[in-house]
């Protein structure tokens, strides 16, 4: 795990790394994020898709289910709806 965690906070130095990028689930199939891990990636990913981070991170926020009736679970980034969200306003450059 601290190897994990070393590599997250070279990816953004002096930002909090969200345990949930650091940790698996016991399936390690869990589709969702907390929004503070998808958030702590819109610099990565913003600089591999060639897009603004404000906007990422707009689309981000769009993309969080809160909580169920409103105070169960808590709130959540799928990212596979991110990542076809992502892919529909801007798709990767084609190689």
């Amino acid at each position: 795990m601290k190897t994990a965690v070393d590599a997250a906070r070279k990816e953004n130095p002096g930002e909090p790394v969200p345990p949930d990028l650091v940790t698996t689930s016991a399936s390690g199939l869990d589709p969702d994020l907390s929004p503070e891990a998808a958030m702590f990636q819109v610099p990565r990913i913003a600089r591999a898709r060639g897009i603004s981070e404000s906007d990422l991170r707009q689309l981000v926020s769009e993309q969080v289910e809160r909580r169920q009736l409103g105070f169960l679970g808590e709130p959540r980034v799928n990212v596979l709806l991110l990542n076809l969200a992502l892919d529909d306003r801007w798709a990767l450059a084609k190689k």
